[in-house]
């Protein structure tokens, strides 16, 4: 059996060499302290910060930093397999389908500290949400990059197509924290 995996690094060569039948092996193997994010990590006062740790043409890895009572809309994930682990305290995943006159929930779970959980489009939509009074940390795993997805507009009750921004790349902020 593979040795676990205990810093990005050696995590994004992983991810990168193996084969799609691998990946989810390979996810499994995290176990990075949360003291290897902190260069990644952005924060804002309210809401959640997106952080491009690695971005390839097969992948991408996210760093989401959740204030309390931060939420993400309801939204679908392009097509792309999508795992999260959460890295650092923890948060609430929502999962629906479209239903008549508007979404049924279909599971209701928290993610704790070392936990993995994935999502694709085919299984509906979900929402996260750090319901907390501390600080979170998740990282996104994409089997590609997402340039955009479907968002749902609660004002106007419909989805959205939203272009996607990070605040930070690799460290380097490029959007004012909180955007």
């Amino acid at each position: 059996m593979s040795s676990n995996i205990t810093t990005i690094d050696q995590l994004i060569t992983a991810f990168d060499d193996a084969e799609p039948s691998e990946q989810v092996g390979v996810l499994k193997r995290i176990d990075i302290p949360v003291s290897e994010f902190a260069e990644y990590a952005t924060w804002c006062d309210d809401g959640y910060t997106r952080n491009c740790i690695a971005r390839k043409d097969g992948f991408e890895f996210i760093l989401l930093c959740w204030s309390p009572g931060a939420v993400t809309p309801i939204h679908g994930h392009d097509g792309q397999n999508c795992w999260v682990y959460q890295v650092d305290g923890s948060v609430r995943e929502k999962r629906y389908q479209d239903s008549a006159g508007g979404f049924e929930l279909t599971n209701d779970m928290t993610l704790e500290a070392g936990r993995l959980c994935y999502m694709h489009d085919r299984m509906g939509y979900h929402s996260l949400s750090n319901e907390t009074g501390k600080e979170s940390m998740t990282l996104h795993i994409y089997a590609n990059p997402i340039d955009r997805c479907k968002v749902f507009n609660e004002e106007r009750q419909c989805f959205e197509t939203v272009e996607m921004q990070y605040d930070s790349i690799e460290g380097n902020i490029v959007l004012p924290t909180g955007s």
